[in-house]
């Protein structure tokens, strides 16, 4: 995964497709997706009707004028294939890495080792050690 919400990734990261996605193949989805909006929009404003299949060629269209690649199958993978794929390979990651802490285990280690102190310093009697 190159994607995820927070400091680390968690099991739901695992099945979301675009979480694969390089820095710049997300940027260029993003991009595809706001001008696809955007002309979304032009069409509304325009009162222009547009059905399912309407967006279906246009999309196309847009993808072929961009020299984008169409899909034309459905590929060779199944969904649940995946997504059971997906989530054995984040299970295997969680046991490997399940020794190290998360950052909110790690902040609260770090707040009672600085409450210690402070109660170790208020306990010292004057005249000890410092």
């Amino acid at each position: 995964m190159t994607t995820w919400r927070g400091e680390i990734p968690v099991q739901s990261d695992a099945v979301v497709a675009k979480n694969y996605l390089s820095r710049d193949e997300l940027d260029i989805l993003n991009r595809i997706v706001m001008l696809y909006l955007e002309f979304a929009e032009l069409q509304a404003k325009d009162h222009i009707p547009m059905y399912m299949k309407d967006w279906l060629e246009r999309l196309d269209e847009f993808l072929k004028v961009s020299r984008r690649g169409l899909l034309t199958h459905a590929g060779q993978v199944s969904h649940e294939v995946a997504e059971k794929k997906a989530l054995a390979e984040f299970s295997k990651y969680r046991e490997k890495t399940l020794g190290g802490l998360t950052t909110v285990e790690k902040h609260f280690l770090e707040s009672l080792e600085d409450k210690q102190k402070e109660l170790e310093s208020k306990n010292r009697k004057p005249g000890d050690g410092e």
